[in-house]
């Protein structure tokens, strides 16, 4: 599987596509530090991911506002939303913005297998501690 991910953690973002890498065996084919260079990326590029990892909280342009525009635009992605925030009203927004999951970054090396899935199989993931 193909994947992009979008954080402005420069130290997240390589532990993660190490991760991806070595222990899911995918790739990441394309990676930026805000929703504004994320929509800079060529859309053959965007239109070839299967996951888009997506973090929420960022400089500029944040997830919300950028996963609202690219599936505007490329309604079909699967666009995952990466975060530390925990809250049940929360949910709501992310699905609301269009994400297909929603992972926590304390918890993402233990979900994201189960997560990434769950959404290629057309489903939705939702961490279990949004549920309750």
């Amino acid at each position: 599987m193909k994947f992009i991910i979008v954080d402005d953690n420069t130290q997240f973002r390589n532990t993660l596509r190490l991760f991806i890498q070595e222990n899911l065996k995918h790739s990441v084919i394309a990676e930026a530090e805000s929703g504004e260079d994320f929509l800079k990326i060529d859309p053959i590029i965007i239109r070839e991911a299967d996951i888009i990892l997506m973090d929420i909280i960022m400089n500029r342009l944040n997830g919300f506002e950028t996963t609202k525009q690219i599936t505007w635009m490329f309604p079909n992605l699967k666009i995952i939303a990466v975060t530390m925030n925990v809250e049940q009203v929360f949910l709501n927004e992310v699905l609301e913005a269009g994400f297909k999951g929603c992972v926590f970054k304390s918890d993402i090396f233990d979900s994201l297998g189960k997560a990434i899935k769950e959404v290629s199989s057309g489903h939705i993931y939702v961490n279990k501690q949004l549920l309750s």
